[in-house]
């Protein structure tokens, strides 16, 4: 069963630009939700500090009721959070199943050897890279980099996984796999924090969406509502269509 999230005030400020300013939101498990806004709105530290990579300036996070607010990455992903990033960021000097392995390394458990090759092929079949554990990174498409990326933040057998635009780049047919591939995740009841520009996936995959700009959060609910609101119009495309 995942867990639910929780962040409360969330703060942060890079001298004198405050990038996020008392976010507040929560995910139940097994929700899929919609983290939106446009560029330069704070998303991507939002996910910078719930995974450990940036410190919080004021605020807490919450996993399954868990205070991981100060940890460092490796202890935040011993609590069942995982991410991807808006690039790709493979050890290409590695084979595409030992990407996968040095994950197993630093999840909830530890596994090593065998037992971790065998989890890392597993991984590598549900995102639709079975048999191809051996080849070299350099080998892969950008959607099969993609789906290796994600087999790497699934291998450490997260409770939520924060995905930093995993959709952009992709062709109609490479998004539609992408698509399916979270959808599938969704089913077996993964807590999903989705920061996405293409509205496609966002109506696809997300019941709930959270709209930020300029650092504060300025609309949440159903993703249909959400999307109609004068202020997300607005912080996406000026006053003219409010």
């Amino acid at each position: 069963m995942s867990k639910p999230l929780e962040i409360m005030n969330l703060h942060k400020r890079f001298g004198g630009l405050v990038a996020v300013k008392d976010v507040s939101f929560k995910l139940q498990p097994g929700e899929v939700v919609g983290l939106l806004g446009p560029n330069g709105s704070g998303k991507t530290t939002v996910l910078n500090m719930i995974s450990g990579a940036l410190p919080c300036d004021g605020g807490t996070v919450r996993i399954g009721g868990t205070d991981i607010t100060m940890m460092k990455p490796h202890k935040v992903a011993k609590h069942g959070v995982a991410r991807t990033f808006q690039l790709v960021r493979p050890l290409p000097t590695l084979s595409v199943a030992e990407n996968v392995q040095l994950s197993l390394a630093f999840g909830k458990k530890r596994h090593w050897g065998r037992e971790a090759r065998a989890l890392a092929e597993e991984k590598l079949a549900f995102v639709g890279l079975e048999g191809r554990g051996d080849e070299r990174v350099g080998n892969l498409t950008y959607i099969d980099q993609k789906r290796m990326e994600m087999a790497r933040a699934l291998a450490s057998e997260p409770d939520l996984l924060l995905l930093d635009e995993w959709l952009a780049g992709l062709n109609p047919s490479e998004l539609r796999i992408g698509i399916d591939l979270v959808q599938n995740l969704q089913g077996q009841g993964m807590t999903v924090l989705l920061v996405e520009h293409i509205m496609e996936a966002v109506r696809a995959l997300c019941s709930r969406c959270i709209v930020m700009s300029a650092g504060e959060k300025i609309a949440e609910g159903p993703s249909a509502e959400v999307l109609q609101e004068p202020a997300v119009i607005k912080a996406y495309l000026g006053d003219d269509h409010a």
